[in-house]
């Protein structure tokens, strides 16, 4: 089977299913000579679509994303005591309420590695860097301060009650930049792209996780990441800050829904790859890997959504072998982006 869908040579989803099958000997998780390894859980009914159970349903659940939420993402106001700071600046910032933000988010950027690589991209527009009183001096810190005067970008020293008041992750790091929200690019720009290699997320909700997932993915060489306008996290200040940068290097487009967006990635040509503990295809051995291609993740807990599942042309599944049945989203997303990038660096 050739797997250059853009050369007229489509092939259905079983006929992808069973091409990989073939050249695996019997992938399916608990068949063949792998003595039992456990595909890691992926897929399933995601509970949205009137209780209709998905295919194969092997009563596990999908790759978790834990529903974490011991980050603080309440903005709190900022105080008045700051060192030469009259209250109404602070009240600029402290009755801007999360639900101000629009479309993707990440104005908000806090830590130290995040905060960095938005400077160095200079991508945005970063209208203010705060900077912790009595912070521990350090040459990242120092990289941060040079970069933002060097981009005209006011610095402001702030206390630590300023700090945590302002703060909206667990722990900003004494650090945390003002600036304009992501543009999501244009779709058909990411399928356009001859060396496509998408990462679509199919309702995960948790903001760690989700930037977890995009520095992953950024790290693994992917060209675009998907993201749906409903049921998804955004880019909060905790997931812009577990993403570490990524945000501003890889582009990120949404899509209405992760089906669609699905169908129309077939028609551009690009093969779509779900994760799931039912697959036939060892994930570490997809076919198309080298090809353009999409890798769906599914939701905490119930994973990919059964109209999800169904647009995917393949389903891979990643052998385990201990006692538990299921990997955290971001585990799961390591394990498959660093199996395509490393096809594609032996093509």
């Amino acid at each position: 089977m050739s797997n250059d869908r853009r050369g007229g040579q489509r092939g259905s989803k079983s006929g992808g299913s069973s091409a990989g099958n073939g050249a695996r000997n019997g992938a399916r998780n608990g068949d063949g000579p792998r003595g039992g390894q456990r595909g890691g859980s992926g897929g399933g009914n995601d509970g949205r679509g009137g209780g209709a159970n998905r295919a194969g349903n092997s009563g596990r659940g999908g790759y978790r994303d834990g529903g974490r939420s011991g980050s603080n993402e309440q903005r709190g106001d900022f105080s008045d005591r700051g060192r030469g700071r009259d209250s109404d600046e602070f009240d600029e910032y402290s009755s801007q309420s999360p639900e101000r933000e629009r479309g993707l988010g990440g104005d908000q950027v806090e830590g130290v590695n995040a905060v960095r690589e938005l400077l160095r991209a200079d991508r945005r527009d970063v209208r203010e860097l705060l900077i912790s009183v009595g912070r521990e001096n350090s040459p990242a810190i120092e990289e941060i301060i040079e970069l933002a005067r060097e981009q005209r970008v006011r610095v402001r020293e702030v206390g630590a009650t300023q700090m945590e008041a302002v703060a909206r992750s667990e722990s900003p790091q004494g650090v945390i930049a003002l600036a304009s929200s992501i543009e999501p690019v244009d779709i058909d720009a990411l399928l356009e792209d001859p060396k496509a290699f998408i990462v679509v997320l199919d309702g995960v909700t948790d903001p760690g996780n989700l930037g977890a997932v995009m520095r992953t993915a950024e790290q693994a060489g992917a060209t675009g990441f998907v993201l749906p306008k409903h049921r998804s996290a955004r880019l909060t200040p905790s997931a812009m800050k577990a993403a570490a940068g990524a945000a501003e290097w890889l582009p990120i487009a949404q899509t209405a829904g992760v089906p669609s967006f699905l169908e129309r990635a077939k028609r551009a040509g690009v093969w779509s790859v779900g994760l799931d503990a039912d697959g036939d295809v060892d994930v570490n051995e997809i076919p198309v890997a080298d090809a353009p291609i999409v890798i769906v993740l599914g939701a905490e807990g119930s994973g990919l959504s059964r109209l999800t599942r169904g647009r995917c042309d393949l389903i891979a599944s990643i052998p385990t072998f201990g006692h538990l049945d299921s990997l955290n989203v971001s585990a799961a997303a390591a394990v498959a982006c660093f199996a395509v990038a490393r096809r594609r660096g032996r093509e």
